[in-house]
């Protein structure tokens, strides 16, 4: 008798305790998650960052060729800038531009006002038309220039130089700057007798494109003259943070 009043206690005791771990909101698939938590937060964590630059010739250009012309009559400042713009579209074409290498990037038609000292203002219409070219030969960009501006072109800036394949350079920085941070974490984690393994997070921090501006204004020079013009060397740089478990 004494025994079966034992069994039923144990029983009643089981019984008591799954109600109290239901009630307290525990599950075997709760602990068990609260486990896993606690594991990953014991892990270890080396954070390194890596840059990675090359370096190269650009191999194409860009510069913008504008015409301004100014007039009391809005239609004839509209009408000379059409004659200007047309010659010089035609001379860079001559100069081996092709026509879906120049593009339209600005045209606008505004009023203006001199104001002179007898109380008297002088109104006239700007008309200004600047297309885009892009120069696919840098060693002619002079030359292109010196054309545009023999044809009448009265606006030449922004000349920019830049790489046609950046994006494939630029998977070659990123493979640098991955070897660098590795490199770091290896001199780092030596110290405590650890390797970096496959790394556990990688970031792709910023990125810095090669692209050079330059600013470049006309002004009457000789026509003999060819307009000198140095592209020099572009940098392409990747910059990434690395971060290796253990």
């Amino acid at each position: 008798m004494k025994k079966s009043w034992m069994s039923v206690g144990i029983v009643a005791l089981l019984v008591a305790v799954l109600l109290m771990g239901n009630l307290g909101g525990f599950s075997p698939e709760v602990m068990a998650e609260t486990e896993a938590v606690v594991a990953d937060a014991a892990v270890n964590v080396v954070s390194v960052s890596g840059v990675g630059s090359i370096s190269v010739k650009p191999d194409i250009a860009y510069i913008n060729v504008g015409v301004e012309t100014q007039n009391a009559d809005a239609g004839v400042a509209q009408n000379e800038n059409a004659t200007k713009m047309t010659a010089v579209m035609a001379a860079l074409t001559k100069a081996g531009i092709e026509a879906d290498d120049i593009k339209t990037v600005q045209y606008s038609i505004y009023d203006r006002y001199d104001y002179l000292e007898d109380g008297k203002d002088v109104k006239y219409y700007n008309v200004t038309n600047v297309v885009k070219v892009t120069v696919r030969d840098i060693t002619k960009v002079g030359d292109v220039i010196d054309a545009a501006s023999g044809a009448g072109s009265n606006q030449i800036s922004s000349i920019q130089f830049g790489i046609s394949n950046e994006d494939v350079v630029y998977q070659e920085a990123l493979k640098a700057a991955m070897t660098s941070a590795k490199t770091k974490a290896e001199s780092i984690m030596s110290t405590f007798g650890k390797t970096p393994g496959i790394p556990a997070k990688v970031t792709e921090s910023s990125y810095y494109s090669g692209a050079v501006r330059m600013e470049y204004s006309t002004v009457a020079m000789d026509a003999k003259m060819s307009t000198p013009v140095s592209s020099g060397e572009l940098t392409v740089t990747a910059n990434v943070t690395v971060e290796y478990n253990y």
